[in-house]
């Protein structure tokens, strides 16, 4: 995991470079400005996410009062895996851009956020050599757990490329991309508790001891790659509306946490979301600066 700061320094590099780039195409098609122009965009709509799975690992050596350890080795466990199926609802998605035309092609460095509120299913836990767990038969107690989520907020620098299919006398004009980028992404209010307690009318001892919580905020940078299908309407000489649908692949994000208080003092765990797939449609503005 990458600090908030080293997070946007990357970012700025990003964007940074893709200027110098859209830069040096400017300077390379010098000879056709009447075909070319650097323009401004700004935009916003909705966006769904799907795919997603979170999983997540620790190395805890306790051999929990309501389970059976007898069939692993050393009768203690080396550690826990847990898998979540998430779901996220529809969400909102904002975008800045900077690019250049150039002919029938746009090059474009852009900055988009996309963010989906999330609900969480849990769907297994194993031991870490994913052996499973076995209850005790004869146990004193007994444990009840709860897990949710927040929100998955995904910040975008991409550089993307467009090519126009320009159609004769007609003011729009549909277009074609695909794009690479370095993604800050989210997951916030990941909580976890489990509880313990003695079963009813049966003293067992210090059942506290077992408890543990954790609430915190997974995240991290990783490459994206995006696609898109759009079409552009003149409403004047300077000003196009755009209508723009989106694709894009996140990697997975893993992240190390420590847990708010536990049995094993110190103990963190890794938790990673994998298959992050995202759609988006959004309404923007682009204003030519050349024209």
């Amino acid at each position: 995991m990458r600090s908030l700061s080293s997070t946007a320094r990357v970012m700025l590099a990003t964007l940074g470079l893709g200027i110098g780039f859209l830069a040096a195409a400017d300077w390379s098609m010098a000879g056709e400005h009447q075909t070319s122009g650097w323009y401004l965009e700004t935009g916003a709509g909705v966006t769904r996410t799907a795919g997603m799975e979170q999983s997540g690992w620790n190395r805890d050596t306790t051999c929990y009062p309501d389970d059976d350890c007898g069939h692993l080795t050393g009768g203690a466990p080396t550690g826990y895996r847990w898998f979540y199926d998430l779901r996220a609802d529809r969400g909102t998605a904002v975008e800045i851009a900077i690019g250049r035309h150039l002919g029938p092609w746009r090059l474009e460095a852009a900055l988009t956020q996309r963010r989906n509120g999330v609900g969480q299913a849990f769907t297994g836990i194993t031991y870490l050599d994913g052996s499973r767990l076995m209850p005790a038969a004869d146990s004193d107690y007994e444990s009840s757990s709860t897990g949710s989520v927040d929100d998955l907020t995904t910040r975008t620098v991409s550089l993307n490329a467009y090519r126009d299919v320009r159609i004769k006398e007609s003011p729009v004009t549909p277009y074609v991309g695909a794009g690479l980028g370095i993604s800050f992404v989210e997951l916030a209010g990941l909580y976890y508790e489990s509880m313990y307690r003695c079963k009813v009318d049966v003293a067992c001892d210090d059942p506290g001891q077992y408890d543990g919580r954790q609430d915190v905020a997974v995240s991290d940078v990783v490459p994206s790659g995006h696609l898109y299908v759009g079409a552009d309407l003149a409403i004047g000489p300077k000003f196009l509306l755009d209508l723009k649908l989106s694709y894009s692949v996140i990697g997975d994000i893993e992240d190390e946490d420590a847990y708010a208080f536990h049995k094993v003092p110190g103990l963190t765990s890794t938790a990673s979301v994998s298959g992050i797939r995202q759609w988006s449609l959004m309404l923007g503005v682009r204003y030519r600066l050349d024209r």
